[in-house]
Formats: C-alpha cells, sequence, structure tokens
C-alpha cells in the first residue's frame, strides 16, 4: 500500500552511520525486498562490516519510522481503491513482516481508516514463512475461504508466501523490487500483476 522501500534503506542507512560503518550496497537490497527486515540490513551492509548486522538491525529498529517517515507514501489510488472495495463489502486486513508499532504509525497517516485487522506477522514463525502464517489466522479469524481471499504484495516474496497460505496472490508493479527486478516477481507468476492498485477493484467485480 505505501513505498517503503527508500524510507527503509534510508533508515538503514543512518543506523549505519551512526555507528561508524561505511555506505553499504544499495542495489542488492532490492533482490531480498518482502523477506525480513535483518535480511535488508545484511545484505546492504558492505564486506567486512557483515558481523554488526545485529547491531546495525537493533539501531534500525530505534529510528523506523517515526525518523523517515515522511519517506513513506501511499501508493496512487491507493485509499480511493479501499474505500471502492470497503463499499463491495470486501473486508480488508493489513498485515506485515514489520513491528505492530511501525505498521500501526505508517496506516495512521492514511485517510482511509476503516481496517478490518491490522497485524504483524513478526512473531508468528520462522522469518521464510512467518508472512504465510499470518495469512493463515487472518483467514481462520474472518472465517473466509482461502480461495476467495487475496493477498496484495509488491515483491516475489510476497507470491511464495500467499501461495503457501493457500491463497490468491497479486501483486502492485509499484514497489522498489518491481522497478528494479520485475523479473523476479513475474518468474513466481503471480495469480494477477497489476499495474497499480485500482486495478484490483476490477479484478474483483470481475
Amino acid at each position: 500500500m505505501v513505498r517503503t522501500d527508500e524510507a527503509i534503506i534510508a533508515a538503514v542507512r543512518q543506523a549505519a552511520t551512526e555507528l561508524g560503518i561505511p555506505d553499504g550496497h544499495t542495489d542488492p537490497v532490492y533482490g531480498v525486498f518482502g523477506t525480513s527486515i535483518w535480511q535488508y540490513v545484511h545484505t546492504w551492509l558492505p564486506d567486512g562490516h557483515k558481523d554488526r548486522t545485529d547491531e546495525c538491525h537493533a539501531r534500525f529498529w530505534e529510528l523506523f519510522p517515526h525518523a523517515v517517515l515522511d519517506q513513506i507514501t501511499a501508493f496512487d489510488g491507493v485509499e480511493e481503491a479501499l474505500v471502492e472495495l470497503k463499499r463491495r463489502g470486501v473486508r480488508i486486513a493489513v498485515l506485515s513482516g514489520l513491528k505492530i508499532e511501525s505498521i500501526e504509525q505508517i496506516v495512521a497517516t492514511f485517510r482511509f481508516q476503516d481496517w478490518d485487522a491490522v497485524r504483524s506477522s513478526m512473531p508468528l514463525k520462522a522469518a521464510a514463512d512467518s508472512r504465510a502464517e499470518g495469512i493463515r489466522r487472518l483467514v481462520e479469524e474472518f472465517g473466509v475461504a482461502p480461495q476467495r481471499t487475496i493477498y496484495i504484495g509488491d515483491t516475489d516474496h510476497d507470491v511464495r508466501q500467499a501461495r503457501k497460505a493457500g491463497v490468491i496472490a497479486a501483486v502492485v508493479k509499484t514497489g522498489g523490487q518491481a522497478r528494479k527486478h520485475l523479473h523476479k516477481i513475474e518468474a513466481e507468476d503471480p495469480d494477477h500483476l497489476l499495474t497499480s492498485w485500482p486495478d484490483l477493484v476490477y479484478v474483483i467485480a470481475a
């Protein structure tokens, strides 16, 4: 729903700077978007400094998102799409691998506030499959059929996690990974590859 990639990298860079670590490798970070913040940090850190991942990761969470909130913006058409989906009776949940406090700070910037649930998948399971477990729990909580549930993300990892949870996988081509490594997303063959958020309304209407 929101552009967080540049904000995440900015917070990682600020954390590293404060710890006296030199600038890292920005581009490879896009290859691991959607996995975990620890993995972002580890991938970003320059060679010879990977052993400081835990330290930099801890400092990141002291900065994110409040220190970079001005760099987090909603994708075009998101709020309008959410309003229309709600009007159609669609239940809407936010699920992210960020800490719940961070998710709440970010969604508080939206005009739309009619969420059915706001959840973090961070503490649920091993990082590799925590998102899938979060999706499964939401499906159970809502009492809905997995085949009538759409998980919308913007990375190849999101597609894999949706598939593991047994729900429909949709990816919006507006995230940082799509702009840098769209082929990684296409290789996962999502059920829906959307140009923009408003396209989701048409998918559900169909």
